[in-house]
Protein backbone atom coordinates (compact mmCIF):
# COMPACT_ATOMS: atom_id res chain seq x y z
CA UNK A 1 0.00 0.00 0.00
CA UNK A 2 2.38 2.91 -1.33
CA UNK A 3 1.21 6.22 -0.69
CA UNK A 4 2.23 9.54 -1.61
CA UNK A 5 2.74 10.80 1.68
CA UNK A 6 4.85 8.04 2.70
CA UNK A 7 6.54 8.05 -0.17
CA UNK A 8 7.83 11.92 0.16
CA UNK A 9 8.35 11.04 3.92
CA UNK A 10 10.58 8.19 2.52
CA UNK A 11 13.00 10.61 0.48
CA UNK A 12 12.66 13.48 3.15
CA UNK A 13 14.33 10.85 5.50
CA UNK A 14 16.45 9.12 3.48
CA UNK A 15 18.37 12.34 2.70
CA UNK A 16 20.43 11.99 5.40
CA UNK A 17 20.88 8.98 5.15
CA UNK A 18 21.78 9.01 1.14
CA UNK A 19 24.43 11.82 2.42
CA UNK A 20 26.12 9.73 5.19
CA UNK A 21 26.29 6.94 2.77
CA UNK A 22 27.90 8.79 0.14
CA UNK A 23 30.56 9.93 2.74
CA UNK A 24 31.68 6.45 3.93
CA UNK A 25 32.15 5.40 0.52
CA UNK A 26 34.23 7.70 -0.13
CA UNK A 27 36.42 6.35 2.49
CA UNK A 28 36.58 3.04 0.16
CA UNK A 29 39.30 3.93 -1.81
CA UNK A 30 41.55 1.71 -1.65
CA UNK A 31 39.73 -1.62 -1.98
CA UNK A 32 39.03 -4.28 -4.17
CA UNK A 33 35.18 -3.56 -6.39
CA UNK A 34 34.36 -6.97 -4.30
CA UNK A 35 34.26 -5.32 -0.64
CA UNK A 36 33.01 -1.97 -1.99
CA UNK A 37 30.14 -3.69 -2.80
CA UNK A 38 29.54 -5.63 0.29
CA UNK A 39 30.45 -2.73 2.52
CA UNK A 40 27.88 -0.96 0.35
CA UNK A 41 24.91 -3.68 0.40
CA UNK A 42 26.01 -3.51 4.32
CA UNK A 43 25.27 -0.21 4.95
CA UNK A 44 22.55 0.54 2.67
CA UNK A 45 20.59 -2.77 4.12
CA UNK A 46 21.70 -1.37 8.01
CA UNK A 47 19.84 2.77 6.98
CA UNK A 48 16.84 0.85 5.37
CA UNK A 49 16.66 -1.40 8.37
CA UNK A 50 16.73 0.95 11.37
CA UNK A 51 14.71 3.68 8.89
CA UNK A 52 11.82 0.89 8.82
CA UNK A 53 12.15 -0.35 12.48
CA UNK A 54 12.39 3.86 14.17
CA UNK A 55 9.08 4.60 12.00
CA UNK A 56 7.74 1.94 13.36
CA UNK A 57 8.48 1.36 16.29
CA UNK A 58 7.47 5.58 16.47
CA UNK A 59 4.02 4.52 15.26
CA UNK A 60 3.62 2.32 17.62
CA UNK A 61 4.91 3.44 20.76
CA UNK A 62 4.66 7.49 20.12
CA UNK A 63 1.15 7.73 22.04
CA UNK A 64 2.63 6.32 25.11
CA UNK A 65 5.79 8.07 25.26
CA UNK A 66 6.74 12.03 24.92
CA UNK A 67 9.93 12.56 22.70
CA UNK A 68 9.72 16.49 23.45
CA UNK A 69 11.61 16.40 26.44
CA UNK A 70 14.54 14.58 25.40
CA UNK A 71 14.55 14.82 21.47
CA UNK A 72 17.33 17.79 21.88
CA UNK A 73 19.44 15.12 23.73
CA UNK A 74 18.75 13.02 20.71
CA UNK A 75 20.13 15.39 18.24
CA UNK A 76 23.10 16.92 20.24
CA UNK A 77 24.16 13.44 20.36
CA UNK A 78 24.13 12.42 17.12
CA UNK A 79 25.98 16.04 16.11
CA UNK A 80 28.31 14.87 18.81
CA UNK A 81 29.14 11.77 16.51
CA UNK A 82 29.20 13.37 13.65
CA UNK A 83 31.79 16.08 14.78
CA UNK A 84 33.71 13.71 16.36
CA UNK A 85 34.38 11.36 13.25
CA UNK A 86 34.61 14.74 11.41
CA UNK A 87 37.44 15.24 13.45
CA UNK A 88 39.07 11.87 13.05
CA UNK A 89 38.87 12.64 9.32
CA UNK A 90 40.30 15.58 9.23
CA UNK A 91 42.95 14.56 10.97
CA UNK A 92 44.11 11.82 9.48
CA UNK A 93 43.80 13.24 5.91
CA UNK A 94 46.97 15.37 7.40
CA UNK A 95 48.84 11.80 8.01
CA UNK A 96 51.85 11.26 4.97
CA UNK A 97 50.83 7.67 4.87
CA UNK A 98 46.76 7.68 4.68
CA UNK A 99 45.40 4.21 5.68
CA UNK A 100 42.39 3.47 4.47
CA UNK A 101 39.23 4.26 7.03
CA UNK A 102 37.89 0.68 7.81
CA UNK A 103 34.08 0.60 9.44
CA UNK A 104 33.24 -2.57 11.26
CA UNK A 105 29.92 -3.51 11.96
CA UNK A 106 29.18 -1.93 15.57
CA UNK A 107 30.02 1.58 14.08
CA UNK A 108 28.09 1.05 11.34
CA UNK A 109 25.18 -0.05 13.74
CA UNK A 110 25.47 2.78 15.71
CA UNK A 111 25.33 5.71 12.06
CA UNK A 112 21.97 3.59 11.29
CA UNK A 113 20.78 4.28 14.77
CA UNK A 114 21.96 7.70 14.81
CA UNK A 115 20.47 8.56 11.73
CA UNK A 116 17.20 6.98 12.09
CA UNK A 117 16.33 8.83 15.44
CA UNK A 118 14.65 11.59 13.09
CA UNK A 119 12.59 8.46 11.80
CA UNK A 120 11.44 7.62 15.34
CA UNK A 121 9.77 11.13 15.77
CA UNK A 122 8.32 11.12 12.14
CA UNK A 123 6.75 7.88 13.14
CA UNK A 124 5.11 9.29 15.91
CA UNK A 125 2.89 10.88 13.40
CA UNK A 126 1.86 8.29 11.85
CA UNK A 127 -0.01 6.76 15.08
CA UNK A 128 -3.63 7.11 13.89
CA UNK A 129 -2.99 5.29 10.40
CA UNK A 130 -3.27 1.73 9.52
CA UNK A 131 -1.54 -0.76 8.51
CA UNK A 132 1.76 1.34 10.03
CA UNK A 133 3.95 -1.61 9.11
CA UNK A 134 3.53 -1.21 5.79
CA UNK A 135 4.57 2.39 5.33
CA UNK A 136 7.66 1.42 7.69
CA UNK A 137 8.44 -1.13 4.85
CA UNK A 138 7.70 1.12 2.03
CA UNK A 139 10.53 4.06 4.04
CA UNK A 140 13.06 1.20 5.40
CA UNK A 141 12.59 0.36 0.93
CA UNK A 142 13.44 4.28 0.04
CA UNK A 143 16.34 4.50 2.01
CA UNK A 144 17.52 1.71 0.88
CA UNK A 145 17.44 2.51 -2.68
CA UNK A 146 18.27 6.28 -2.45
CA UNK A 147 21.07 5.14 0.00
CA UNK A 148 22.84 2.95 -2.64
CA UNK A 149 22.78 5.51 -5.67
CA UNK A 150 24.54 7.65 -2.97
CA UNK A 151 27.16 5.01 -2.16
CA UNK A 152 27.53 4.18 -6.05
CA UNK A 153 27.42 7.93 -6.65
CA UNK A 154 31.00 7.66 -4.67
CA UNK A 155 32.31 6.04 -6.49
CA UNK A 156 33.09 7.98 -9.10
CA UNK A 157 35.43 9.58 -7.14
CA UNK A 158 38.12 7.10 -7.07
CA UNK A 159 40.22 9.06 -9.54
CA UNK A 160 40.61 12.08 -7.03
CA UNK A 161 43.75 12.05 -4.03
CA UNK A 162 43.03 10.13 -1.29
CA UNK A 163 43.53 13.41 1.01
CA UNK A 164 40.93 15.41 -0.89
CA UNK A 165 38.52 12.14 -0.45
CA UNK A 166 38.88 11.84 3.41
CA UNK A 167 38.56 16.04 3.30
CA UNK A 168 35.22 16.13 1.40
CA UNK A 169 34.01 13.37 3.96
CA UNK A 170 35.39 15.34 7.16
CA UNK A 171 33.55 18.31 5.77
CA UNK A 172 30.08 16.35 4.99
CA UNK A 173 30.15 14.56 8.74
CA UNK A 174 31.22 18.58 10.36
CA UNK A 175 28.20 19.85 7.66
CA UNK A 176 25.83 17.11 9.35
CA UNK A 177 26.72 17.44 13.22
CA UNK A 178 26.83 21.70 12.29
CA UNK A 179 23.22 21.16 10.66
CA UNK A 180 21.95 19.30 13.37
CA UNK A 181 23.22 21.96 16.12
CA UNK A 182 21.57 24.66 13.59
CA UNK A 183 18.24 23.06 14.60
CA UNK A 184 18.37 22.45 17.81
CA UNK A 185 19.40 26.11 18.40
Amino acid sequence: MFSVETTLLGVALALDAAVMCFAVGLLNFQVTNKIKLSRGLLICTLFGFFQALMIWIGSRGGYLLSFSAYGHLYQLLAALIFVVIGLRLFKESFKKEIRPVIWKLIPLFLLGVAMSLDALVSGISMGPLPEKYMSAIEIGLITFFICGSAFMASTIFKSFPSRWLLLLASGIFFSLGGRILIDIF
